[in-house]
């Protein structure tokens, strides 16, 4: 499922290479976490953000995808389109696929502060999700980042207590 899903995106930043854009959409939410865990995590959603949300659509529509409320389905690949624009303050990556196609992915830590909102309110699976991207990648992760950006001091306590267990 995983390259299907790759290819879909690919797809579409093909055709905002025809409209010459200089930005294409980034890969963000649940589905951001199945390229870093190269789909050890399987989303079945792919949520994208970007500004111009019209133009989006319109790529979405001109491939033949056909909107669900929030969702654009095309044989089964399921697209959302995030209206999470805060997540355009952050840092993203880029990442190489098939050594020709580069994603546009959040970053880790911006990935990392989305996903604490849900932890804080009580959701014990994304709460595990964020220690398992914590230990993997604790090495690369740049923390200090990640605590100015901290919009919630119940993140603290929280991140603290995975940080520590990644050190150990």
């Amino acid at each position: 499922m995983l390259d299907k899903q790759i290819k879909a995106i690919k797809e579409i930043y093909r055709e905002f290479d025809k409209v010459r854009v200089k930005h294409k959409p980034i890969i963000v939410g649940k589905f951001a976490l199945t390229v870093y865990t190269q789909g050890m995590y399987p989303a079945n959603i792919i949520s994208l953000l970007y500004l111009d949300i019209p133009l989006l659509e319109k790529v979405l529509s001109d491939l033949g995808y056909q909107r669900f409320g929030d969702l654009w389905l095309k044989d089964d690949i399921n697209i959302e389109v995030s209206k999470d624009f805060h997540l355009l303050t952050g840092m993203l990556n880029q990442i190489e696929v098939d050594k020709e196609e580069i994603l546009n992915v959040i970053s880790l830590e911006d990935l990392i502060l989305d996903m604490m909102k849900y932890c804080v309110e009580g959701d014990d699976l994304v709460c595990d999700l964020v220690k398992m991207i914590v230990k993997s990648y604790y090495k690369v992760l740049d923390f200090h980042y990640i605590y100015q950006r901290i919009t919630d001091k119940r993140f603290i306590p929280k991140l603290k207590e995975y940080k520590k267990l990644a050190e150990a």
